[in-house]
């Protein structure tokens, strides 16, 4: 999975959950001595630094007991199979966070990409005049218009009409993709697509 490759765990982290999988495995047993540092830290091939910060994590959680002079030793195997399942976990939930992270970045693109088309869209509606299905015809929302302060959604626009609203015009601002809950104001350009009928029926609707 895609996912997986993005979560990342520390070397530490790493070796002491193999530590616990052994334990919890019965390779290494409750009171058996573990060998010194430099030992573990060739069976693992990494640095003895490393080694003590996994041992250290282990200790912290109840699984191993460090005396100085005694060496590691193994205490709990409940508390092992618990650490290992925390740790699963863990990497579930990092890995469903980074799924939802990089899901919203392509939202955001595809949006933004979205955004791009329909402004490029209106601009040539207002230059071209000639009306085709893929043109958005302009109306605009006149003074006094029953329409006035209410939403697509409650009009049911889409569905008295089969024309659809790729943007409003207020003022100087372009509001793209508004949704069917925006709401018309006096003055509003709106850019519907559709055929002749759509057209005369948003005509109607807004004439109320």
């Amino acid at each position: 999975m895609e996912s997986a490759q993005k979560v990342t765990t520390s070397a530490y982290r790493k070796i002491a959950i193999g530590i616990a999988e052994n334990i919890v495995s019965g390779t290494y047993v409750e009171g058996q001595k573990l060998f010194g540092r430099s030992v573990l830290a060739s069976h693992y091939k990494t640095s003895p630094e490393t080694i003590r910060k996994a041992v250290h994590l282990l200790k912290d959680v109840g699984i191993l007991s460090i005396e100085k002079g005694s060496g590691v030793e193994v205490v709990s195997v409940p508390k092992a199979r618990a650490f290992i399942e925390h740790q699963q976990q863990v990497e579930s939930v990092t890995a469903l966070q980074w799924q939802i992270t990089q899901w919203a970045r392509r939202q955001a693109e595809e949006s933004a990409e979205m955004t791009g088309k329909i402004q490029i869209l209106v601009d040539a509606a207002e230059r071209l005049k000639s009306i085709s299905p893929l043109t958005p015809y302009e109306l605009r929302i006149a003074a006094g218009a029953a329409v006035i302060g209410k939403t697509a959604d409650e009009l049911r626009f889409w569905h008295n009409t089969g024309g659809t609203i790729i943007a409003i015009r207020r003022g100087e601002r372009l509001i793209v993709s508004p949704g069917p809950y925006a709401t018309f104001c006096e003055g509003d350009v709106f850019y519907l697509i559709g055929n002749d009928q759509a057209y005369a029926a948003a005509v109607k609707l807004l004439q109320g």
